[in-house]
């Protein structure tokens, strides 16, 4: 049982992380941007006739891989791409049907707004457009299997959604292209990726599909990563209720940071899992770390720059550890004995032994779908609240863990 979970929750990683890693193009009417930046475009000259369409504009504050400029029919947006190089800006002309298409932007995507008919390729962009109420929109998922929620499986046994793929690797062989083509979407929502092997867009644009790139994984700031619902509203002309939510969030994560900020000490904790002799952990300026931090927490990597994950040995790790007082994100593993039949070294942690060990896995369906790697993306003060109660309970005495579990044990065996 353990092992098949451990596979389930490998798969999930990649799933959401690597997993809808896709695609780059452009033919037509949606033509390859391979070089151009929005700062080389030639922009043309506004009509000053023309009447302004797009009344409610919403425009990211902590979310860098993206940005949009609004002209009085059309938008240009511009996911940046997420390792800097500039060559490979992505930029979508957002188009008000029944509009002209504007010169000038020979390199750009052209998409006609608002969408009617989407392909998401990934289980986190399944949030945003639920919370903008347009999950009718979406036509084909990559690995319903692995969505967690009951309405998008009703939704999929209704044949309203549509099984396009495996759900993992989602830019490879596994994706059912003819049966995407036979839905004709306006777009296909992709995973941004760095990978080669599984970045092959050009397969998705040769069958006249066109992907839309998603980069909201890459954001650091946890706010940034929930403020893609303003991304995914452009193509919905949802700007207003984008923001209206999005400002809730908002409110209600700084208001939680707050409290957490007046915490008298500040616990430390370490993260991650040794995985065939490597640990990965969370590097010390990444989304996770971030979120402890924001939690009142003392994350013992915090000394390191990195934005991504980070890999270590068992010692070095130990070394920094042993001594720590909270053990979160473990990775794997449902209860101290399914931790220790992974490694009987975890044993000699203290966070193991007085039982502060936890996990994000309180919202996981049969299948392995783990809705932290889902709608927690939109939810970073839920996921906050949820921290703040395992570091610092005394602050928020009636919060109850959504996200998380206490998966420790203390030593004589009982569950705490």
């Amino acid at each position: 049982m353990f092992q098949k979970y451990k596979i389930k929750s490998i798969y999930i990683v990649l799933a959401v992380l690597i997993l809808a890693a896709i695609f780059t193009a452009g033919i037509a009417a949606f033509a390859d941007n391979t070089g151009e930046s929005l700062s080389n475009v030639s922009i043309p000259e506004e009509n000053p006739d023309a009447e302004d369409l797009f009344t409610d504009k919403a425009y990211p504050e902590y979310a860098d891989c993206y940005c949009v400029e609004y002209h009085n029919t059309y938008k240009v947006v511009t996911v940046k791409d997420p390792w800097g190089r500039t060559a490979k800006d992505q930029i979508y002309l957002l188009v008000q049907r029944g509009q002209d298409i504007p010169a000038g932007y020979q390199d750009a995507k052209v998409v006609s707004i608002p969408v009617e008919s989407v392909i998401t390729l990934s289980t986190t962009q399944l949030p945003h457009i639920k919370e903008l109420d347009e999950l009718s929109s979406v036509k084909g998922h990559n690995g319903i299997d692995l969505v967690y929620g009951e309405e998008y499986h009703r939704l999929s046994d209704e044949g309203k959604i549509l099984e396009i793929g495996s759900g993992a690797l989602s830019m490879e062989s596994q994706l059912k292209i003819e049966q995407m083509i036979e839905l004709e979407p306006d777009l296909v929502f992709c995973s941004a990726s760095n990978t080669e092997e599984y970045d092959n867009r050009e397969k998705l644009v040769e069958a006249g599909l066109k992907p839309v790139i998603v980069a909201d994984w890459m954001e650091d700031d946890p706010l940034g990563r929930a403020e893609w619902i303003k991304f995914f509203a452009l193509f919905y002309n949802l700007e207003k209720t984008a923001k209206e939510s999005f400002e809730r969030i908002e409110a209600n994560y700084t208001e939680i940071k707050d409290i957490a900020a007046k915490a008298a000490d500040k616990p430390t904790i370490f993260e991650g899992i040794d995985y065939q002799g490597t640990w990965y952990a969370a590097g010390g300026e990444s989304y996770v770390a971030n979120l402890f931090r924001d939690a009142g927490g003392d994350y013992i990597l915090t000394d390191g720059a990195e934005s991504g994950s980070i890999a270590l040995d068992f010692e070095s790790v130990y070394d920094l550890a042993s001594d720590t007082e909270f053990w979160i994100n473990t990775g794997y593993g449902n209860d101290a004995d399914e931790l220790l039949a992974l490694d009987t070294r975890y044993s000699k942690f203290e966070a193991f032994k007085s039982g502060n060990v936890y996990h994000y896995n309180a919202r996981v369906n049969e299948l392995g779908g783990n809705d932290y790697w889902q709608s927690g993306l939109l939810k970073p003060d839920v996921i906050l609240a949820d921290l703040v109660k395992i570091l610092h309970p005394e602050l928020l005495p009636e919060h109850e863990f959504y996200y998380y579990n206490k998966i420790g044990t203390d030593m004589a065996g009982d569950m705490v």
